[in-house]
């Protein structure tokens, strides 16, 4: 995949190495990576990006053009949608909504409610309320705005049906829905993108470690 970084550590404990492909000679002590031995063999960054399919119950978030590797900057517009149990994303903008775009497969998730075997009656409710929520007229493609009646309205519509604001309070108030859900997951993706060009620039990166 694209987003894949490997770590690994060749021969310092106190460096990390982390690249795409295995370089053939150590940045740190320029000897052959393929004959000598490595002190931590090379493991995967957990990437932040997912596709929305393998996804369940939770809320998605892209960047409205391009891509987050590509593209994402820190005045990006985000694009935000909605999954069912199967995965399938509804989401709103200005062609109404829609539901099932194959667009969506690096993205980020913000997880609303953990899913379990226990709460197998909420998760049929969930779908049920968003097929209910994405036949409604107050969604379609006339009465979209940008700046007042967008994606974000749709998503934090949908979970207030859910009664979810009883136990996430910032589902109250879209400031605090960004800045408590979304801006934590766009932050932690942001460090991920930085790296990730850096290493596109610079073939590998040493970074210290930290304890």
């Amino acid at each position: 995949m694209e987003s894949e970084i490997r770590c690994f550590q060749h021969c310092k404990r106190d460096k990390n190495i982390l690249c795409q492909t295995i370089p053939l000679v150590c940045p740190i002590c320029r000897q052959d990576t393929l004959k000598t031995e490595m002190r931590i063999p090379p493991y995967l960054i957990d990437s932040p990006f997912i596709d929305a399919s393998f996804t369940q119950c939770c809320v998605v978030i892209k960047p409205t053009i391009g891509s987050f590797l590509k593209d994402f900057t820190n005045q990006s517009d985000l694009h935000i949608g909605v999954t069912n149990s199967r995965g399938v994303v509804y989401e709103y903008d200005e062609r109404g909504v829609t539901v099932g775009c194959q667009t969506w497969s690096d993205c980020l998730r913000v997880t609303v409610l953990d899913i379990n075997s226990e709460n197998s009656d909420f998760v049929k409710k969930w779908d049920q309320d968003l097929d209910l929520a994405a036949q409604e007229s107050l969604w379609t493609a006339g009465k979209y705005t940008e700046t007042s009646h967008n994606c974000y309205d749709f998503v934090m519509s949908f979970l207030n049906r859910l009664g979810l604001q009883a136990t996430q309070r910032c589902l109250q108030d879209r400031r605090r829905f960004c800045e408590e859900m979304i801006v934590p997951v766009t932050a932690r993706a942001g460090k991920f993108i930085s790296l990730y060009r850096d290493i596109k620039r610079k073939g590998c990166v040493v970074q210290d470690v930290t304890v």
